[in-house]
């Protein structure tokens, strides 16, 4: 019996650029920031401002702040303030940023899906020969469109 061998896929560029669609929607209805935000400021990058986007202000979070109060060492730009138990702390921010960015981000995170849906049936032929193409050069086995 000889064993069968699948080629190895290459990860498809669409359905990386609409997951990350999606779940940048989801952070910024919970945490006031974008996906890349929320990831690598406090850690790989410096905060910036809300206003910019960032975790750099009060209602906004990064996931080093939530690491960071997990440990103790409190949520948010400093120990007091809208992060304060009194104020509502942590649950008191994800309220008001679902009551800020919610309605937006659920209308995101419904209609980028069917929008990609769409998308992908209309450009089928071109991606189909782009595709093609990339196993020609054997770069399927790394990316595919």
């Amino acid at each position: 019996m000889t064993k069968r061998r699948r080629t190895k896929q290459g990860v498809n560029v669409l359905n990386v650029a609409q997951s990350y669609i999606v779940a940048s929607a989801a952070t910024r209805a919970m945490f006031g920031t974008d996906l890349a935000a929320f990831a690598l400021q406090g850690w790989a990058l410096p905060k910036t401002t809300g206003t910019m986007g960032g975790a750099g202000n009060s209602w906004t979070l990064s996931a080093s702040e939530l690491v960071m109060g997990m440990f103790g060492q409190g949520f948010g730009q400093s120990g007091s303030g809208v992060w304060s138990n009194d104020a509502g702390g942590l649950g008191m921010a994800i309220k008001k940023n679902l009551q800020d960015n919610g309605a937006r981000s659920l209308g995101t995170i419904i209609a980028v899906p069917i929008a990609f849906t769409v998308a992908k049936k209309l450009t089928a032929a071109p991606r189909r020969d782009i595709n093609k193409f990339l196993k020609f050069g054997n770069l399927s086995s790394v990316v595919k469109v």
